[in-house]
């Protein structure tokens, strides 16, 4: 089934053997279908879902997500930089 974890997947396998272009393209495909930035830099686990195909999902591309997790829709994980949360203080 063709969703945004499926692509993701395609995407990470390239960029871990090195592939150029298709890494970018398939993230690019990812956000003009589902509305989602999934990035191929970030870990994700075996048999994770993400809900309605990945509507609406914003992962970090620093983000380490573990196996069999359920996302769903319009979820963002990510988070702050500690050097703009100190200048900020």
């Amino acid at each position: 089934m063709l969703n945004a974890i499926f692509l993701y997947r395609i995407s990470r396998w390239c960029y871990l053997h090195h592939i150029p272009f298709f890494p970018k393209l398939i993230t690019l495909l990812i956000f003009l279908m589902y509305n989602s930035k999934v990035p191929y830099q970030a870990q994700i686990g075996k048999g994770t879902r993400l809900g309605y195909g990945g509507v609406g999902v914003i992962i970090h591309s620093k983000s380490i997500i573990g196996d069999k997790c359920v996302v769903g829709q319009h979820v963002t994980i990510g988070g702050v930089i500690l050097a703009i949360l100190v200048f900020l203080l």
